[in-house]
């Protein structure tokens, strides 16, 4: 943590002292760039001190460093051209200037000069790749069958069956048509970057001349979409009448692009971040797989913004992408939105006293679900979203992790539940799986006590302190929510029970309200007042019941 801190507390410092210095070598990065370095932890300045540059990434799809116009190399050169990606003597090419480009871009991270392979060749023969007599080269045959060289069938097939191009120009010409005894393979095409080959090709007299082709990437085009979508709209209303409102979104991301040889198991992480007025709201994540999404809901309480007639709430949708190819770049874009409430004012809903006004303020309330990792170890997971109702939801019998984040004042924080009674009874069958059969089993329970058992059902139950940050507190708890909890969505067995026939259920029902949602009241305490905080979400059939069926077609994002 103070490496983490310290880390941070030095880039500020570089960062404002080029900006009084006005030193050329430091850069503005967009807040997007910014997110996917510090996602993948790439650092931000490499051994000899240079700064990453956003532009070459831009340009090159490459993480660089420093620039060409200042790179310490005596084998940097220049050359004009007029598709050039750089402007002499300056930074990328943007409509002014001498265009071109440089041998040398800058640094990797080791210090090591990063070169142009789309720096302009020196020879031209004058005549058309497809009429050169290409000569057999020793090794050429063999490098196809080097199963090292690549990583999926498809990088194989694909550099096989595409068009060979020289410095912009594309030829009706393939590596079949040349020969495999003629051609030999220097990289694979990836998702983000161009496989090479090598020929030779006959110059004047006996000389022959080095000939590279390249090939473009596998999915050059790819583009990542971050997705952030306010299905009510961005403007809101509180009436006087009433204390909270919940808005609904969802957000992710998906890959577009792409062609039939870029596939999904392709991608080693897919993530999206969701902040809210700059702090970070929720992360949704995946593999192998190029669509990711998340629904969810802010709740809004009047009471937490005392003394302002309207809210304004910025989102922000940061995304990024990798494959398991490691040269491939990173692939990264944000989206924005801004929300805004209207408070109608009312006597009885204005601060009533400064012990209302300075009552600690409840930031964040995350459910989790308690499963078990491949060693048995419990792990807490997201819970999964209904498709159907955009709710998360949890089943009966399932160990559920309350954690809940408040200001530094509160002093204590307990939780409760609205709805059916059912959800907050300690049932028979609950105590008979928590307690009676683990001791006849002889086994260690959850439970200390049977009287423990007993209080952790009793209302409104205690949170204790898990964490105390800078500038806030994390409460938790854990819940096994009663098995005999009543329903709140249609399930297999309710469903079974309404036709009397397990064979005839009508499976559009499945996972459609069957009964008004259950919502989690957190309360956060101090000697100066208190504050309530509510969550929404909804009860499926028992979890030992419900996950002997396939529920991948019900779920967002599972």
């Amino acid at each position: 943590m103070l490496r983490k801190d310290f880390r941070l507390k030095k880039f500020l410092f570089l960062m404002t002292f080029c900006f009084m210095m006005s030193m050329p070598m430091c850069y503005a990065y967009s807040s997007g760039f910014l997110y996917m370095i510090t996602a993948m932890k790439i650092e931000m300045n490499n051994v000899n001190g240079l700064p990453i540059n956003e532009e070459i990434y831009e340009k090159y799809n490459l993480i660089v460093y420093g620039s060409p116009t200042t790179v310490n190399d005596p084998k940097q050169r220049w050359k004009s051209t007029d598709n050039g990606n750089w402007t002499k003597d300056g930074g990328a090419w943007n409509g002014a200037g001498e265009r071109g480009e440089y041998w040398v871009l800058g640094q990797d991270f080791s210090g090591k000069s990063v070169h142009n392979e789309i720096f302009p060749d020196d020879y031209n023969s004058g005549t058309s790749p497809l009429e050169w007599n290409y000569r057999v080269i020793n090794g050429a045959e063999e490098s196809w069958s080097d199963a090292t060289k690549y990583m999926y069938d498809e990088q194989k097939e694909y550099m096989l069956s595409q068009k060979l191009s020289r410095f912009g120009t594309t030829y009706d010409l393939t590596v079949m048509d040349i020969g495999l005894d003629k051609v030999r393979l220097e990289n694979y095409a990836t998702w983000g970057s161009a496989g090479s080959v090598y020929t030779e090709k006959p110059g004047q007299g006996n000389v022959y001349w080095v000939a590279t082709f390249s090939i473009p990437p596998m999915a050059g085009e790819a583009k990542l979409n971050s997705v952030l979508d306010l299905m009510n709209g961005a403007e809101y209303t509180i009436p006087k009448d009433v204390n909270e409102i919940e808005i609904p979104f969802s957000f992710g991301a998906y890959i577009d692009g792409l062609s039939e040889y870029a596939r999904d198991e392709h991608i080693k992480l897919i993530e999206s971040e969701l902040k809210v007025n700059g702090i970070t709201y929720d992360i949704v994540s995946a593999s192998e797989t190029i669509r990711i999404g998340k629904n969810g809901s802010l709740i809004v309480n009047r009471n937490d913004y005392p003394g302002v007639g309207k809210i304004t709430l910025n989102l922000e949708c940061n995304s990024f992408a990798t494959t398991y190819f490691p040269s491939d770049p990173v692939l990264y874009s944000n989206k924005n939105a801004t929300i805004t409430i209207n408070l109608e004012s009312d006597s009885k809903n204005k601060v009533s006293s400064e012990s209302d006004r300075y009552a600690p303020i409840i930031y964040n309330i995350k459910l989790k679900r308690i499963t078990t990792d491949k060693w048995g170890n419990e792990v807490a997971e997201d819970l999964y979203v209904n498709e159907k109702t955009g709710l998360p939801f949890v089943c009966a019998g399932q160990v559920i992790k309350i954690e809940v984040e408040t200001s530094k004042s509160a002093e204590k924080v307990t939780f409760d539940f609205s709805g059916s009674n059912s959800i907050r009874t300690l049932d028979n069958l609950t105590k008979r799986f928590l307690w009676d059969e683990p001791q006849s089993r002889g086994e260690k329970s959850r439970y200390s006590s049977l009287a423990a058992l007993q209080r952790a059902y009793n209302m409104p139950a205690r949170l204790k302190l898990e964490k105390s940050k800078r500038e806030t507190n994390i409460f938790s708890a854990t819940y096994v929510i009663p098995y005999q909890t009543t329903q709140t969505l249609h399930s297999w067995n309710s469903l079974r029970e309404e036709k009397k026939d397990a064979f005839k259920i009508d499976e559009s029902k499945l996972f459609k309200r069957k009964g008004s949602s259950y919502t989690l009241v957190v309360k956060a305490t101090s000697d100066k007042g208190s504050r309530t905080k509510n969550y929404s979400f909804d009860v499926a059939e028992r979890w030992d019941e419900l996950y002997n069926h396939d529920i991948s077609k019900y779920i967002s994002n599972y």
